[in-house]
């Protein structure tokens, strides 16, 4: 009876750990027969098949939709002096570029290339929000992997060419300065973007009126830069626009 009166105490007392025991030896159990009767295969088995999957979904590129072979013949003859070469640096340039100020904080970088009051207000509205977070982002050692043009839409006095990027980079995100989300194998991400080209044959950015002008090779007077006259309305010299300066990146979006 002395011995009851002792143990059963004991035995009381340890009630919630043996509960415990059997609770997590019945999850092992189920676990167990539904990986086995549904994939055929055991825990471990699985875990190593969900690691597998995570690792070739950080090393795997992106697919994108590529359409240059259609669209880079109507582009060179719409717009020769730009062309798709000029077209695809100044896409590239331009998101490269966004995750730079993103990263620093700053648009000043987008200011230096041919960039839409629209998107650099894209991007401080970004850095405003993570700000009002205190959080931060960092985009290091960006790796591209394909680009194209999925899409090409030209009217009478604008046109619109999209691009999309199948590429990597290593993400890190901070909060007040502590990191708090990197995915494996050292932050790489897989990713996909669209960027957008527009062009505006009258080149009038309504925000601050700005009208892009170029001077005339022969006697120096102002030209309008987007005019569809290719002769100085001063001297009648004939003069090359320069399109790269007409051409503006509108907008960038992470698409997968």
């Amino acid at each position: 009876m002395e011995i009851f009166t002792i143990i059963f105490p004991i035995i009381f007392s340890l009630m919630p750990v043996i509960m415990i025991v059997i609770v997590v030896l019945t999850v092992i159990s189920k676990t167990k027969k539904i990986t086995n009767d549904y994939l055929g295969m055991t825990p471990g088995q699985t875990m190593d098949l969900i690691s597998k999957g995570i690792r070739e979904e950080v090393t795997t590129p992106k697919a994108i939709t590529e359409l240059s072979a259609v669209y880079t013949p109507k582009i060179q003859r719409d717009f020769p002096e730009m062309g798709y070469g000029g077209m695809e640096a100044l896409a590239r340039n331009a998101l490269i570029a966004s995750f730079n100020a993103i990263e620093k904080k700053s648009t000043e970088g987008l200011l230096e290339i041919s960039c839409s009051p629209a998107l650099v207000n894209k991007v401080t509205n970004i850095i405003n929000d993570l700000g009002s977070k205190g959080e931060e982002e960092k985009y290091d050692n960006v790796k591209i992997h394909r680009c194209g043009i999925c899409s090409y839409l030209k009217k009478q006095d604008e046109a619109i060419v999209a691009f999309e990027y199948s590429l990597q980079y290593e993400y890190k995100r901070f909060k007040l300065g502590k990191l708090v989300s990197s995915p494996d194998h050292n932050g790489l991400v897989q990713a996909a973007y669209r960027v957008t080209l527009t062009y505006n044959q009258k080149i009038h950015e309504q925000t601050n009126n700005m009208v892009y002008t170029s001077n005339c090779p022969n006697c120096g007077a102002p030209v309008d830069a987007g005019s569809k006259d290719r002769e100085c309305p001063y001297c009648g010299s004939g003069f090359t626009v320069i399109n790269d300066r007409v051409w503006q990146v509108s907008d960038f979006n992470l698409i997968k």
